[in-house]
């Protein structure tokens, strides 16, 4: 457009009738005088154009170095995380493993349900309200209080999930999804959200990590909204 409106400078004399012409000598001052301005602004349009194109390939070049090095901590601390599973045997209510965090959870979402349902109950569906209900029986259970299984559970699990987020690996997550069973995904999802509050894991659930979870291991089905 620039180009365009520089050529018309010097050839819409050229069409103009006799009549609205002007000397050669002040036309060729007009001209001089627009010639420098113009090139000037060329040159300059030029330069911040690539430069931003230099900026633009700075960015996707650092962005792609940052997902790389994302990824490859992400995979050797999902080494750890599985080596850390394969040691420690979680174990509630004559259940081990998965199934133990099944279990526990299932105690824990009734427990909170009863507490909602007492006199001085609260609404499920906001979040302030059943906080401290579930922080109690997530933490002074006996499945954490005696041995800290869950508090283990949360400090392994949360730097995934901090990597992920960083480096955006939504491929990776879909893997560590899989490995969770509906208990730990519901641990997970309720402890980031609600109670500890990480930025990290709620814009990971936002965009649809633990989404597979069961509307049975929710402590309300309205938190799929809250949550997801």
């Amino acid at each position: 457009m620039l180009l365009g409106i520089i050529v018309s400078i010097f050839l819409v004399p050229l069409f103009l009738p006799e009549s609205f012409c002007i000397a050669s000598i002040d036309y060729a001052i007009y001209v001089g005088g627009l010639a420098g301005p113009l090139a000037a602004l060329v040159g300059f349009i030029y330069v911040y154009l690539t430069f931003l194109g230099q900026q633009r390939q700075l960015d996707e070049q650092r962005e792609r170095l940052d997902k790389e090095d994302a990824s490859k901590e992400f995979a050797e601390y999902l080494n750890l995380w599985n080596e850390f599973r394969a040691e420690v045997i979680y174990t509630w209510d004559q259940n081990s493993g998965s199934k133990a965090f099944d279990s526990y959870w299932k105690n824990v979402r009734k427990a909170v349900r009863g507490d909602s349902k007492k006199d001085l109950g609260f609404d499920l569906n906001r979040p302030d309200e059943f906080r401290n209900s579930l922080r109690n029986h997530l933490t002074k259970s006996a499945f954490n209080k005696n041995s800290g299984q869950y508090e283990d559970f949360i400090r392994m699990i949360y730097p995934l999930l901090e990597i992920a987020e960083r480096g955006k690996l939504d491929n990776k997550l879909k893997y560590l999804e899989n490995l969770l069973s509906d208990g730990e995904k519901a641990i997970l999802v309720y402890s980031a959200t609600f109670l500890d509050q990480k930025d990290f894991g709620i814009k990971l659930f936002k965009s649809g990590f633990c989404k597979s979870i069961s509307n049975e291991y929710l402590i309300s089905k309205e938190h799929r909204n809250l949550i997801f």
